[in-house]
């Protein structure tokens, strides 16, 4: 009878045990359900379109037509010029250039390591005598290795 039960053959749980489980697992989908958003509130967010396609096609050449309208009433740039709203010079002015590398030298990728060893240390040296530090402070100074 055990193996049957371990093996989920005969139900482990009473009637009442399984009837109390579904009521919980009902108030936890209706929960669920009830958080999900409504179709008005999709149909807002534009992830559910509730119109068809010719619906939607007709709303697309309408917003065309009031665009291409708007579009038509432009001023021209003869009339922007007149009203002094833009201003273009009548000539442009070019002169030549060499072409070259313009990208920044990088010395520091440049450095030996006997290099960077001397930076250190006159580092060191100069946080050790020179640098003006609080006597609390002192000991949070980093100095860097050899």
């Amino acid at each position: 009878m055990e193996d049957l039960i371990a093996k989920n053959i005969l139900p482990s749980t009473t009637p009442e045990a399984r009837a109390e489980m579904r009521i919980e697992i009902e108030a936890t989908l209706e929960r669920r359900l009830s958080q999900r958003p409504t179709a008005g509130e999709l149909e807002q967010k534009n992830i559910l379109h509730s119109d068809t396609e010719e619906a939607r096609l007709k709303a697309k050449e309408e917003k065309k037509r009031i665009l291409t309208r708007k579009l038509s009433f432009r001023p021209t740039v003869d009339e922007l010029k007149q009203r002094r709203i833009i201003r273009f010079n009548e000539y442009v002015e070019m002169s030549e250039a060499d072409a070259y590398d313009r990208r920044a030298d990088k010395p520091w990728t440049r450095l030996t390591p006997r290099d960077k060893a001397d930076i250190r240390r006159e580092l060191n040296e100069f946080k050790a005598t020179e640098m003006t530090v609080h006597v609390e402070s002192r000991q949070f100074t980093r100095f860097h290795r050899p």
